[in-house]
């Protein structure tokens, strides 16, 4: 499935793939789609652990971690969560609107996946 929201003039994409039991998602967006971040969020012995690998210079991690662990927790699967997103000097607030807008995408992949 594919997601999409238009932020600061650029789309922000959410794609998500079911492997088995489990998912895959890739969060790519803004003038650069790229890989920053790769999160795996999955329950050992009943406890949800995520692990990340963070690109030098990057700061993926902030969604894909919450992409990944959301997902992992609403689904009960592992979820792994590929993301690359970068805008030419957004600004705080910017920032905070890419954020945002990530996660509305989030509750509409979780909505979607309740549903199906």
């Amino acid at each position: 499935m594919r997601y999409e929201r238009e932020v600061l003039g650029q789309m922000l994409t959410a794609r998500t793939e079911r492997l088995g039991g489990d998912m895959l998602v890739e969060i790519t967006g803004g003038c650069a789609p790229h890989i920053g971040s790769v999160s795996t969020a999955y329950y050992d012995g009943g406890e949800l652990r995520t692990e990340t690998l963070l690109l030098p210079g990057h700061r993926d991690d902030v969604v894909g971690d919450r992409f990944a662990g959301r997902l992992a927790r609403e689904l009960g699967c592992a979820v792994t969560a590929v993301c690359g997103i970068h805008y030419e000097s957004p600004g705080r607030q910017g920032i905070e609107e890419i954020v945002g807008r990530a996660m509305e995408l989030l509750e509409e992949i979780v909505s979607a996946e309740k549903k199906s």
